[in-house]
């Protein structure tokens, strides 16, 4: 029974193709012109195979993009070939079962199908070594062409299937359209994503991008329709949906990491004893004086009696800040008291280091830190820090009586 319905089914596809109209002048050399290109690829494909790739990576590897087209189109991957078989076989079957009136439907949908399953396999082909040259305006166009397929492929397939005249296929395609569309929202939004960020110039490939929903901090590796590769700092790689740095918030660094900006913000806070401060002296107004660096920041005027030690540290601090070379003046440089905690007194450094890359600017920041650690004790200052089990058992805390002994 079985071998007479197989029987059946090919005799009545051999008499509805008899039956179907003949393709135009123009449709049968569009055919012809496909066919030869569809034989020059296998034909290519093979010799790839047989110099076990050689030609391929040559041609990727050259930076005119047709050939770079070119040697993604030849490069031979086994699993790509099977997977575009079962899907254009799938689509002839689901074509032969709607029009088998029109067998010719199930050529031109298998040409369409393999346009599209060409034009992905090249953009992720190449996405590598645009990527890797930072080849911006290929990256994006390269995008654009899968889109750009797809909406072609869905444009041919309504017009095969001809939905005016069979209202219950328009029906089907309708619902099979909105179950896809809320199957691949995120893929949708990730889309228009990818589309947003990129004619924005908001990311590009080596980009020092930070995701804190996702923890990622370090540069962008590589950028698709629907993801962004980051690799990280601490040589760990994030894959990120594009959709997420869209609909959520992300901080592009590049800009000053390059230089572009007056340079990198550097906010630190130093609490300290509040005990410390005090009057100065006398002897203590000399010694200061006669200090060669505080005096290259601080005038002789500035040093007098009845000033407080805590004003002349924020206003040496201030000056010494100014006149470092590795700190700008713009777009603010303040050095201020913020209110007083049960630790003590909060002094806050707000300024900016021109150098933006990571390394520079640590060495540089903690260059700047050391140095008022340092001179905060020619002021007779000293750090807040809570006693430790260590130093309390060492003996090392101390109770006093007043303010004087306790700056001794």
């Amino acid at each position: 029974m079985d071998t007479v319905k197989i029987a059946s089914g090919l005799l009545a596809f051999s008499a509805a193709s008899q039956e179907a109209p003949a393709a135009s002048p123009f449709g049968r050399i569009v055919l012809i012109v496909f066919g030869v290109l569809v034989a020059l690829l296998i034909f290519f494909m093979l010799l790839d195979l047989i110099v076990k790739g050689g030609l391929s990576k040559k041609n990727i590897a050259s930076k005119s993009l047709g050939r770079q087209i070119f040697g993604a189109l030849i490069q031979w991957r086994l699993k790509s070939v099977l997977l575009f078989a079962l899907l254009a076989v799938a689509m002839c079957g689901i074509v032969f079962v709607i029009t088998p009136e029109h067998p010719v439907n199930m050529l031109w949908l298998t040409l369409q199908t393999l346009g599209v399953w060409l034009t992905i396999k090249v953009s992720r082909i190449l996405s590598l070594p645009f990527s890797l040259r930072r080849e911006e305006e290929r990256i994006t166009w390269s995008q654009i062409a899968i889109l750009a397929a797809i909406g072609f492929w869905v444009i041919g397939f309504l017009i095969i299937f001809d939905t005016k005249d069979t209202p219950q296929v328009a029906a089907a395609v309708g619902l099979t359209g909105t179950l896809l569309g809320w199957i691949f929202q995120d893929k949708i939004k990730g889309v228009v994503a990818f589309l947003h960020l990129r004619l924005h110039h908001l990311l590009k490939v080596g980009d020092w991008i930070r995701v804190p929903a996702f923890k990622a901090d370090g540069e962008v590796e590589r950028i698709t329709l629907t993801t962004v590769t980051i690799y990280n700092w601490d040589t760990t790689t994030s894959t990120i949906p594009i959709s997420a740095l869209y609909g959520d918030h992300f901080q592009n660094l590049q800009n000053m990491k390059e230089g572009k900006t007056y340079g990198r913000q550097m906010l630190k806070n130093f609490i300290f004893d509040t005990s410390c401060f005090a009057v100065l002296s006398p002897s203590e107004m000399e010694r200061l004086c006669q200090e060669h660096e505080i005096g290259l920041y601080l005038g002789k005027d500035e040093i007098k009696e009845a000033t407080l030690n805590a004003r002349l540290f924020r206003l040496y601090l201030f000056h010494w800040l100014m006149n470092n070379k590795h700190v700008s003046q713009h777009p603010r440089l303040i050095v201020n008291w913020l209110e007083q905690t049960g630790e003590g007194m909060t002094l806050q450094v707000n300024a900016y280091i021109t150098e933006g890359e990571w390394q520079p600017f640590e060495w540089q920041q903690s260059q700047i830190v050391e140095h008022i650690i340092q001179s905060a004790r020619w002021f007779g200052m000293s750090l807040y820090q809570r006693p430790t089990a260590h130093a309390v058992s060492n003996g090392k805390v101390q109770l006093v009586d007043n303010q004087e002994s306790a700056r001794k």
